[in-house]
């Protein structure tokens, strides 16, 4: 029981952390929609993404941590898949509102001009109709007959249930998406470094007005190019990592995916 102890700390401390940090950013983004009749895409974006990781870390606080202090599942089994159903649910739309966010960012980058058009009010509309009319297609599956997902306490980690449907949800239907999705962000990222690190070189020709706003560009890049490193990072230990105890599927499959939200915040 020991292991369960440590394991319940670890993944309440880290979930209340990422709440915590998701939280105070969504407050701070929160005062842009007061001072302005309609917040930027960004803004609503990086909201948007801010309440995705908070609901997404709610069931590793409520349903996770108490399995591993009592030792065993708690509740009817439907209760399990339901806070799974949420979690991957939201996961999904942290995945695509990625996605959007990189979009954002290159417009802004490398169309400058017509970025009011693009990403103004009706734009970030779509957008964000877009990532949670996808996240809730992409989730759909979870709900067939021998579909599910769950916290299993024999292996301190989430995972599909052991169906025929479970091993398709938790591999193709999983890793394609999430890879070219990940991959497409890569991509629009490279392409922003290179005209940042362009605009880099020829800093002398820039007015100070362009050059605070060219460190904050590249502030705000970096940051993003970050967190998509820790996602491809976990993408591959997924796929990839075979754990050989409890404890290593705990560190892979768990802490793992809760430490990239956190992150996020």
């Amino acid at each position: 029981r020991r292991e369960d102890f440590i394991a319940g700390a670890l993944i309440l401390t880290i979930g209340l952390i990422g709440s915590l940090s998701n939280g105070l950013l969504l407050w701070t983004l929160s005062r842009a929609f007061k001072s302005h009749s309609f917040p930027s895409a960004f803004t609503l974006l990086c909201s948007s993404r801010c309440v995705s990781n908070i609901v997404t870390l709610f069931p590793f606080i409520a349903y996770a941590v108490p399995v591993c202090f009592i030792g065993e599942q708690y509740g009817p089994e439907i209760l399990g898949r339901k806070f799974g159903h949420l979690t991957t649910f939201t996961y999904k739309s942290v995945v695509y509102c990625q996605l959007a966010i990189a979009f954002n960012r290159f417009i802004a980058t490398f169309f400058t001009f017509s970025y009011d058009r693009t990403c103004g009010k009706r734009g970030v509309i779509i957008m964000l109709s877009i990532v949670w009319t996808m996240s809730a297609l992409h989730a759909i599956p979870e709900f067939l007959p021998g579909c599910g997902y769950t916290f299993f306490y024999d292996k301190l980690s989430w995972g599909n249930v052991p169906t025929p449907c479970g091993e398709i949800l938790s591999g193709p239907a999983l890793f394609i998406p999430s890879f070219t999705i990940t991959g497409i962000c890569f991509g629009l990222n490279f392409l922003i470094l290179f005209r940042l690190t362009s605009q880099t070189l020829r800093g002398a020709a820039l007015g100070d007005v362009s050059k605070e706003r060219h460190k904050r560009n590249v502030r705000n890049f970096t940051q993003s190019f970050l967190q998509e490193l820790v996602y491809m990072f976990e993408l591959v230990f997924l796929r990839f990592f075979v754990p050989q105890s409890r404890f290593t599927s705990l560190l892979a499959y768990t802490l793992l995916w809760e430490f990239s939200h956190t992150w996020d915040g």
